[in-house]
């Protein structure tokens, strides 16, 4: 990936994180951003601050925030090939006790979000001459958890997966492909953050049992599958969705 550019939203920690080190390992020039801007520094000093690396604070939720990420990691590094679009919040309310306000926040970042960050990031790759995007969905947006209610994070996700099979047919022709990850359980921040530690980590020896693999997954499992969707050499693949959950969809 050297000479190449990627973006990559929600990358203070997790997944963003892990994708991050890989991209930078590849040769790849980094932009990462978040809304906390010392989590962005704490990220940034854990990857040795390398020149190719770089960080930016923003609201994808916000029209006028994504379109200045976009133009900020374009201004720093020149052009922009590759956009990760990870940045997303976890709530879990039943739709009986749910406020239009928490739909609102689940759908402005995980959706909305996703689909500003496509829209100016395209007008930036077109000139490019090849770009990827790979939207980080969830397995809840295919299947429900019992007890476990994620009506609005779940109608999300699925969403995203729907953007992501329109514009991988939409920007073809531009020569920007489109995919989604599709992971299962995976042991990140926001797990603990939107559950608490001791749900969190009922939920991950749980998983433990329950998946074929017998463990949950990693921000590393989740980052390498980014990395390959992103890869200009896999350039015959749009479209896809790469479910990333241990075996347990095929139990």
């Amino acid at each position: 990936m050297q000479g190449l550019t990627a973006l990559i939203t929600g990358g203070g920690s997790g997944i963003g994180l892990a994708t991050a080190k890989l991209m930078l390992e590849a040769g790849a020039s980094v932009m990462i951003v978040g809304r906390d801007n010392s989590r962005l520094k704490e990220a940034a000093k854990s990857l040795g601050n390398p020149e190719q690396l770089k960080y930016v604070s923003g609201d994808v939720s916000s029209e006028g925030y994504a379109n200045k990420l976009v133009k900020d990691t374009v201004k720093a590094f020149g052009a922009l090939h590759i956009l990760v679009n990870n940045a997303g919040v976890f709530q879990t309310s039943g739709i009986l006790d749910m406020q239009e306000e928490e739909f609102d926040y689940n759908v402005d970042i995980n959706l909305k979000g996703t689909w500003f960050m496509c829209k100016f990031a395209t007008r930036a790759m077109i000139p490019a001459g090849g770009a990827a995007i790979v939207n980080v969905s969830s397995l809840l947006a295919r299947q429900a958890y019992p007890g476990f209610p994620t009506s609005a994070y779940s109608a999300a996700k699925a969403g995203v997966l729907g953007l992501t099979k329109a514009l991988a047919v939409e920007l073809a022709h531009h020569k920007i492909r489109v995919n989604a990850v599709i992971p299962a359980v995976v042991r990140t921040p926001i797990l603990e953050t939107a559950l608490g530690k001791e749900t969190a980590d009922r939920m991950i020896e749980r998983g433990a049992k329950a998946y074929p693999v017998g463990r949950v997954g990693e921000p590393e499992d989740v980052a390498r599958a980014i990395v390959f969707l992103a890869n200009p050499a896999n350039d015959w693949i749009t479209g896809t969705e790469l479910v990333l959950d241990g075996g347990i969809s095929a139990c």
